[in-house]
């Protein structure tokens, strides 16, 4: 039994017990476009009680109605999760009104007494339909008009749906770039109008939501154009006015290099939605770092500084968006690598601690957006070069085998180094093992043991004449008369 074979089980049942039952949402959206609905959420007028005993009827073919501490705070916004014999989790929602609490995130639901009036609170045309389990559509505000014309269209007056919650500014925003529709003119305008509405969200809910419409063409240009993005992030607030040196950037000012660079990476096949964030953090410091040079601006440093950035100001703590700690370490990295240490960087060890990083797939994802496809060749050539070079590093170091954990306190002894000198002698002796200089651990700390003592040598026979210079002055001062010493 496939996904819909399921839910229709289920509504069937329903129907049976004297129940209205309908695929609601984004399985009729989606069916209507020619697409494999993600999943197939049902509406009904039974409440989750009336729900949760016509399940119990199917139990025997293996379908269990959920009870947990999460479907418990499903079941307060009027929804039952019902667990399928394929191990998938279906949503079963009583036909409600919603009413939204201080902070826009918690749903108050109370029931509704038919489609229509739960129709009514839904937040897109599209969004609003309704299917029978014998197919036949149900549309009550011009849903399936708008799914033929490709439009975006907010059910009712757009102002009171996204005063009701914000999110809904940024939903608007995600089906127009998924699907390639249109945003209808009252709709976009009530979009810029409450823009200012956006910060009163939760983190996770913006982090989640601005994610997948930066994963789309178009959607960075539309976040931009409306006001979404520079109302969260004060470093995109005028980014038209930064220009690039038109030699490496034909495309102009920093506000075309972004929308170019996305429009390259939404390109890509294997695309994350974690490298849209990436890609739009990776020059998230050149309004800071401008220099104005008579034609354009120079941006030195951007890369540190833009690392900075992102773990002080968007942090868990301090920022409009809620990333693990892990992620933000991505952020930071990839913003860091980004340029000259992707680029540029030679020493074989470094390398390779490039190449080996767990962050490295997602800096490929913003050195090929950045690129904007005007460097492929250079592109493709640097990272077969950083390719051979790790695979060489890991080679030699494979061969040395790991660093015993008594070695670092036998550099400490045998060179008579303390605090950060250790660390230094220590990435000396990896660099030399990583480039082949030696083959294990004991030969190199021979070698910095022989420079060492060859510096020293060479300090003494830089010394040395001054050395005797003093000594002899002094011999001479020591056996002069004291009375012709007196003299002087």
């Amino acid at each position: 039994m496939d996904s819909r074979q399921e839910a229709l089980t289920i509504m069937q049942a329903l129907s049976e017990a004297g129940y209205e039952a309908l695929f609601v949402g984004g399985a009729v959206r989606d069916s209507l476009l020619g697409l494999e609905p993600k999943d197939y959420d049902i509406g009904t007028n039974a409440t989750p009680a009336q729900v949760k005993e016509v399940i119990a009827t199917l139990n025997p073919i293996g379908f269990k109605y959920v009870l947990s501490p999460e479907a418990e705070k499903f079941n307060r916004a009027l929804t039952s999760l019902v667990s399928a014999p394929s191990g998938e989790v279906m949503e079963v929602t009583t036909y409600r009104s919603e009413l939204y609490g201080d902070n826009r995130a918690d749903i108050m639901a109370t029931p509704a007494d038919s489609f229509y009036d739960d129709s009514m609170r839904r937040d897109l045309t599209i969004n609003a339909l309704g299917e029978t389990e014998d197919g036949e559509i149900i549309d009550y505000h011009g849903g399936l008009e708008d799914l033929q014309n490709r439009i975006v269209r907010t059910v009712g007056n757009p102002d009171d749906r996204f005063q009701e919650d914000p999110l809904r500014i940024i939903r608007a925003i995600r089906f127009s770039v998924k699907y390639g529709f249109s945003i209808d003119s009252e709709t976009y305008e009530s979009i810029v109008k409450n823009k200012d509405l956006i910060p009163t969200l939760s983190a996770r809910r913006l982090r989640d939501e601005i994610g997948k419409v930066l994963f789309y063409p178009e959607g960075f240009t539309i976040l931009m154009e409306t006001g979404v993005l520079p109302t969260l992030m004060p470093e995109f607030r005028d980014l038209k006015q930064y220009e690039h040196n038109l030699q490496y950037h034909p495309e102009g000012n920093v506000y075309n290099h972004y929308i170019k660079a996305f429009r390259t990476w939404t390109k890509l096949p294997t695309r994350t939605e974690l490298g849209g964030w990436a890609l739009l953090f990776h020059d998230v410091a050149k309004p800071e770092t401008a220099e104005w040079k008579g034609q354009f601006h120079t941006y030195y440093g951007h890369d540190k500084v833009g690392e900075q950035i992102i773990l002080e100001r968007y942090n868990n703590e301090t920022g409009p968006f809620e990333f693990s700690r892990k992620e933000l370490k991505s952020l930071g990295w990839t913003t860091r690598y980004h340029l000259m240490k992707f680029w540029e960087m030679k020493k074989p060890l470094k390398v390779a601690e490039m190449g080996n990083s767990e962050h490295f797939p997602l800096l490929l994802e913003v050195v090929y957006g950045d690129s904007m496809g005007d460097h492929d060749e250079d592109m493709a050539a640097r990272i077969l070069e950083i390719e051979e070079i790790t695979k060489s590093v890991n080679d030699k170091k494979e061969k040395v085998g790991k660093r015993d954990k008594s070695f670092a306190l036998k550099v400490r002894d045998e060179l008579g180094l303390q605090g950060a000198e250790i660390g230094k002698a220590l990435s000396q002796i990896e660099e030399m093992l990583s480039a082949g200089i030696v083959s294990s651990y004991d030969e190199a700390l021979e070698v910095l043991k022989s420079k060492n003592l060859e510096s020293e040598e060479n300090k003494i026979s830089l010394l040395l004449p001054f050395t005797i210079g003093i000594l002899t002055t002094w011999l001479i001062f020591k056996t002069k008369p004291l009375s012709s010493r007196s003299k002087e």
